[in-house]
């Protein structure tokens, strides 16, 4: 046998089996009208020749074993990794294949089998809207806040009326705060009155003093020079100092019996407000560390988590119930294709819509066709560029060399990457 006939053959097998597999899938291409991909119609990025696979002799020696070895080795190569291709997309073309299969397969069970199909997978499709609707939804709880309300194992209430018992203390207490800083301000006010009282005391007492003296002056000088009778003065006199003195003495009493109570009030109301404070800082710690432990401001706030935790429990409920349903009606539904000799029924799980919505169906089809198509295209470039390229050329190698057919022949049955 020569090397032409071993390649012949190999080409035959090879074209009988890709093509054998093409024709089983072409009456589902034909079957359903395909729409024209969008990809096709996409402009695409021009490489120019990058595609094209270029076998040049030029530079090589054929004549010389060890360059004629290396170009054949290189051609053997090409045809490895081009079969390589094959063997991979091929694998990814008949599960495309498959799927498609199992969309005609679906179309043509019997009203009885697709009515219990399609009743499952309307239970799960309504399940997922659902399942989305709730992961979507406004206002739900964060894991964080729903983990804090869930620690408080019922006592929300006793809590709650703690929080708002040490809030309205806050209050009172700040109010009295408020109250005895006012009463500080008017002691020292009255303090400062009572100062300004003593000053001006202070102030009468030397006028006076300085009246009476220049009163006293006057007199002596009238008694003395004009010989006059002034005894009804200086008694008028004395009895006006002793009156001054008198009325200055209990001024200044009342002044300085002012300054002490005003001072005793005060330091009582230091004491007052020192005790006050330190229930206010208690308190406060109090609240702080009942908002820090449970994640709030307020015992508002935690009263509107306790009411949206109950909400938010309810529809986690309702969200793993659902679930469960979800679970037992995937099952009851990879059952129900199973059954139905329906090969790849997972994928089923994922697009439950394409079993009850035409339209959706019609997509998935259309879909999966020009998935089809692409692999078709990437299999035929590798067998008929690559594959059939290096064929060819070691083909035309050995025609153009006939002297060394023989070697190439044994070169090509030692190599372990390409079955020829």
């Amino acid at each position: 046998m020569g090397i032409l006939d071993l390649f012949r053959r190999k080409k035959d097998d090879e074209d009988l089996e890709l093509s054998g597999f093409a024709d089983n899938e072409d009456d589902i291409e034909e079957s359903n009208d395909e729409k024209p991909s969008k990809s096709q119609g996409r402009e695409r990025h021009h490489v120019g020749d990058w595609e094209k696979v270029v076998y040049s002799r030029e530079g090589v020696n054929i004549d010389d074993a060890a360059s004629r070895r290396g170009y054949v080795q290189s051609c053997l190569t090409q045809m490895e990794e081009g079969t390589r291709q094959i063997e991979a997309l091929q694998y990814e073309y008949r599960t495309v294949t498959g799927y498609l299969h199992d969309m005609e397969l679906i179309n043509e069970l019997p009203k009885e089998e697709r009515a219990i199909i399609n009743d499952y997978a309307k239970k799960i499709y309504d399940n997922e809207e659902q399942r989305q609707k709730y992961l979507k939804r406004q206002g739900k709880m964060t894991d964080k806040e729903y983990e804090h309300v869930e620690k408080l194992q019922g006592q929300e209430d006793e809590i709650i009326k703690k929080m708002k018992e040490s809030e309205d203390y806050h209050r009172k207490i700040r109010k009295d705060l408020i109250r005895l800083d006012n009463e500080r301000q008017a002691y020292d006010l009255r303090k400062i009155e009572a100062d300004k009282a003593l000053n001006t005391n202070r102030n009468l007492s030397i006028f006076t003093v300085v009246a009476l003296l220049v009163i006293l002056i006057v007199l002596v000088s009238l008694q003395t020079v004009m010989r006059l009778d002034v005894t009804l003065a200086y008694m008028l006199v004395i009895l006006v100092a002793a009156l001054s003195i008198v009325g200055l003495y209990m001024r200044h009493g009342s002044c300085m019996q002012e300054r002490k109570a005003v001072r005793a009030a005060k330091a009582r109301l230091i004491q007052l407000q020192n005790t006050v404070k330190v229930r206010y800082v208690n308190n406060l710690n109090l609240l702080d560390y009942m908002y820090l432990k449970y994640g709030v401001e307020s015992s508002s706030q935690l009263q509107s988590m306790i009411e949206r935790y109950h909400e938010e429990r309810a529809q986690r409920i309702q969200f793993e119930e659902a679930e469960k349903e979800l679970a037992d009606d995937q099952r009851e539904l990879l059952r129900a294709l199973r059954n139905s000799q329906i090969r790849t029924p997972e994928i089923w799980l994922h697009q439950p819509e394409a079993l009850i919505n035409h339209n959706e169906e019609v997509e998935v089809r259309h879909n999966l066709i020009v998935q089809r198509q692409s692999l078709r295209k990437r299999m035929d470039y590798n067998r008929e560029m690559v594959i059939g390229g290096a064929r060819k050329e070691i083909e035309d190698l050995a025609r153009t060399y006939p002297r060394y057919a023989s070697e190439i022949l044994d070169q090509v049955a030692r190599f372990q990457g390409v079955e020829l």
